[in-house]
């Protein structure tokens, strides 16, 4: 399989040397055909399933997949019998590395929301920038309003 990257092959770009953090919304994309994101998104996500990348994904990026892609927000919404099998399936995958949040990550995560003065939801991207502290160098998402902590 061959997957460019800014017309460079994956397996010979820089990317082959980060731990990434897929965002939920890379997950959303993948999985919903109406999304203009779809056919980038899915390269990505086969990307890290055959190991053209070092991905990881957070429990709480499935939980969020499973909310987004369940709900309104798409246009073709999922059954939850759908959902929750890609949820499993993403979650037994050997080839995505699962990073768990502990305690710490949350006190962190709350430092960086009032810090940056996060409000609403925007929290639970404090999260997940502190979650990939554990495990990533860099966080693929769409969402650049936050810098990943270093």
């Amino acid at each position: 399989m061959k997957i460019l990257v800014n017309d460079v092959d994956i397996a010979q770009g820089i990317h082959t040397q980060k731990k990434i953090l897929l965002d939920t919304m890379i997950l959303c994309y993948a999985h919903d055909k109406s999304s203009p994101y779809h056919a980038k998104a899915s390269l990505i996500l086969k990307a890290a399933i055959n190991g053209l990348i070092e991905a990881c994904i957070s429990y709480q990026n499935l939980a969020e997949f499973y909310s987004i892609i369940t709900g309104k927000r798409v246009k073709e919404p999922l059954t939850p019998s759908e959902a929750a099998a890609l949820c499993i399936l993403y979650g037994k995958s050997s080839r995505i590395k699962k990073l768990l949040p502990t305690g710490i990550t949350y006190d962190q995560a709350f430092y960086l929301a009032q810090d940056h003065l996060l409000t609403d939801g925007d929290v639970f991207d404090g999260i997940l920038a502190s979650t990939a502290r554990m495990g990533a160098n860099t966080i693929w998402t769409e969402n650049t309003s936050l810098d990943t902590p270093s």
